[in-house]
Parts: C-alpha cells; sequence; structure tokens
C-alpha cells in the first residue's frame, strides 16, 4: 500500500541485514520483497495538486530494493506505484478537461504514465532488454497449457 512509513526509510527500517544474510546462506534461494512500492513524491505531488488528499507518505527506496536485488531478491511487488501513475493522470486530466467523461480520453495518459513507471523500474532492476530471454507462447498454445492444469 501507499502508506508505509512515516519517514524515509533506511537499511535498518527494511532488514536488508537479514536479506543479505539469507543470501549468503543460502545464495540459490530466491527471495520475494513484498509491498515495496517506492511511492514516488512526483506522483504524490501530482496527486495532491490535482484534488486528491494523499498524506506524505514514503515507501521502499529504490536504492534499497537494488541492494535487495544483489542479495538474492527475484520478485518485487510495486503495484502501488502503478495505481498512483493511473490515478495521477486520470486527476490531471479530469482537472484540466472538466467536460471528459470518455474514459477513452483519460485511459491513454493514465496507461502511458503506467508505462513509465514500469520502464523505469525495469531499468532499475536491470532487467531492460531481458524480453528476448523469455520465449514466446501462442494464444492456443497457452490455452491448452492452462485446459490441461
Amino acid at each position: 500500500g501507499a502508506y508505509k512509513f512515516t519517514r524515509k526509510p533506511d537499511g535498518e527500517v527494511l532488514a536488508m541485514g537479514r536479506i543479505e544474510e539469507i543470501h549468503r546462506r543460502l545464495p540459490n534461494c530466491h527471495l520475494v520483497m513484498h509491498g515495496s512500492s517506492s511511492v514516488p513524491q512526483e506522483l504524490q505531488d501530482i496527486i495532491n495538486r490535482f484534488g486528491g488528499k494523499m498524506p506524505q507518505t514514503w515507501g521502499v527506496p529504490v536504492e534499497e530494493i537494488q541492494r535487495g536485488i544483489k542479495h538474492g531478491v527475484r520478485k518485487i511487488n510495486v503495484d502501488t506505484d502503478n495505481r498512483m501513475a493511473i490515478t495521477s493522470a486520470i486527476r490531471k486530466v479530469l482537472w484540466e478537461h472538466p467536460d471528459q467523461f470518455d474514459p477513452r480520453d483519460y485511459m491513454k495518459p493514465a496507461r502511458d504514465a503506467m508505462k513509465k513507471v514500469c520502464a523505469e523500474r525495469m531499468v532499475q532492476f536491470g532487467q531492460a532488454g531481458n524480453a528476448r530471454k523469455v520465449p514466446v507462447v501462442s494464444l492456443e498454445a497457452m490455452a491448452k497449457r492452462y485446459a490441461h492444469a
């Protein structure tokens, strides 16, 4: 969620030492960082500038997530950042164009804002350019796979 910390967290709040110790003892164990949205300040500001009432809050600093990745974290849950991107874009469009009511008019900027956050995280987490490593599976093949599961 958005309301993780009342101050900018550090390695002590996040127990990064524990992640490092687990990785030292079990180097092939893949870890998950749940609730690791960074809760970007610029998105909080946009939400509030255009009618939102989001209290000041802090998320997990990207630097701490990067530290976790170096020590075995392989899945990072950052949905709140995506929801904030979508919400900030929709609020801005509807504030600046109160006559808009068609979702096609405000969902495109919302999708673009989410894509931007996702692209930034892919670079920050060292995953940009890896799509070619994922095998392409046709819709028909995937349907068969799920039908037999």
